[in-house]
Formats: structure tokens, sequence, C-alpha cells
């Protein structure tokens, strides 16, 4: 049973700029097509039709240029049911260059996640806000010997597209929607706001790997989720710590949501304190 939230009334992106009006929209914690069928979490009355239109196109961009086969694979909720019985271009790149490009149903594309392993928030490293780069690794997880069975010594295949910036904004967009639900806009000061609607990219400044390390396998965990107190010098930052696709060993990130107003001092919790199964 995934925890309830009560609606918010209001845009929760709202910080007295541009129109928030509503009517309002629920907006999902974890974005509506990486939820398993039978679960639906979400925080009521949440999203303008403004705000929504933006967070869409990034949440689109990751969920199909990214995540489409491997959701396809899980069978994970859509909209697009009719879409997703429709074949994918299968690219392989053959050992003398030349590309190979046919398609096929999605589920016998390799399942694969495509994701970063980035060094922690620059603001918990003391690095300067305006920074727009993220240092870092891309990262493939999938089960042992799937890209065996699409190709031979010598091959290479087309796994997916993925942008880091969207990648980015989306675990943002996830963060500060559970922050808000679980705490109340009144006990932080969200710093979120900007990169989330696209007025600036200063992402590395407030979203990264989690300084505490690699959390280990967590076998049957598809997305874990939950809050962290992250005191620097004299002021304490609410956080959230986000491991989407957990059970394949993926990274874990930690997002700076805020300044914490009220007493939260959140412990760092241990992996598996909020799970999606």
């Amino acid at each position: 049973m995934m925890e309830k939230f009560k609606a918010a009334g209001r845009c929760i992106y709202d910080d007295g700029q541009g129109d928030h009006n509503g009517p309002f929209t629920n907006e999902h914690i974890i974005p509506f097509g990486l939820l398993p069928k039978g679960i639906d979490w979400y925080l009521p009355e949440a999203s303008c039709a403004n705000c929504q239109d933006v967070t869409k196109r990034f949440e689109g961009s990751c969920l199909e240029g990214t995540y489409e086969i491997l959701r396809a694979h899980l069978d994970l909720k859509t909209r697009r049911k009719k879409k997703r019985k429709l074949p994918s271009k299968s690219i392989i790149k053959k050992a003398d260059g030349s590309l190979k490009i046919t398609e096929k149903p999605k589920l016998e594309l390799p399942r694969a996640w495509l994701g970063f392993r980035w060094p922690s928030p620059g603001l918990l490293r003391g690095q300067p806000k305006a920074e727009t780069n993220f240092d870092g690794e891309l990262v493939l997880r999938m089960p042992v010997g799937e890209l065996d069975k699409h190709v031979q010594d010598g091959e290479g295949m087309r796994l997916g597209s993925v942008r880091i910036l969207d990648h980015a904004k989306m675990l943002a967009k996830i963060a500060h929607t559970y922050a808000y639900g679980k705490c109340g806009h009144e006990k932080f000061e969200p710093m979120l706001l900007d990169l989330i609607l696209g007025r600036n990219e200063f992402a590395p400044y407030l979203v990264g790997g989690d300084p505490r390390g690699h959390p280990g396998p967590q076998p049957g965990v598809l997305h874990d989720i939950y809050p962290m107190t992250i005191g620097v010098h004299d002021t304490k930052y609410l956080s959230v710590v986000i491991r989407l696709f957990a059970f394949l060993d993926t990274p874990s990130y930690v997002i700076i949501v805020g300044k914490q107003l009220k007493d939260l001092d959140f412990p760092p919790a241990s992996p598996g304190t909020h799970t999606i199964s």
C-alpha cells in the first residue's frame, strides 16, 4: 500500500512567477509510466496546466526514449497501449561498420537500463551553483547474457537514447513532488523549481549521486525513495534519495530539495525504507 497524501489544492511549482491558476491535476510521485499495474501513487490537485505541459516533455523523453523497451518488458503502466504493441527499430552495428536496421516487437529487444553514475550534488562538495556540465559516466544495466541473444562478437547494438538534463529534471520532479507530499510546503524552501520549469540548467548543483556510496543489490524492488536530512555547515537541507529499477543494481541519486524551515531531521535512512515492488 503506497502512502497517501492529502490534496495540495494549489500548483506545487508556484513560486510567484508566471500563471499557476487552476484547475489542478494530480501529480504522480513516480511518473505514471514507471509504475506497475495496480499501483497509483500521486499528490492530488497539485499541478496547473502550464507546469504539467513543461514536466510531461522531459518525462516523455525519459519514458519513451530511454525506458520504452524496459517498460514493455516489465509491463509497466502506459496510456499508449496501441503504441506498445507496435514494433520498434533494432539497429545493430556489424563488425565491418555497416548497420543492420530491422523492426522487432519490443519484447524481442534487450531489457536494458541506461542512466548515469554521478558524484554527489555540487552543493555538498562546495562547487559553484552555475554549473551545467555533469561529471561521471554513463551506466548500462541488464540481466547477464541479455545482449548475447541479439549480437555476435564484434557487433554493437543501439539500446536507447538518454538525455542527461531530462534525466536530472525527472529526478528533481520526483523529489520535489515527494517532499511536498511528505512534508508540506511550509517546512522547506524549495530550490528545484527553476530547474524543473526550465528557467536554468544548473542541475549538477542539486542533483547527483549518493555520497554514501553504492547501496548494493535490492532484489525484487522496482523503485526505492525516501527523505533524508543533510547538514552543510550550519544549514540543514531536505533531500530525497531515489533509486529507479533498483532490482537491476542501478545507481542511487540524492536530490537536494530545499532548505529546511522547520524541524524535520530525517535520519540517513537505509535503502528499502519506502519501496515499490
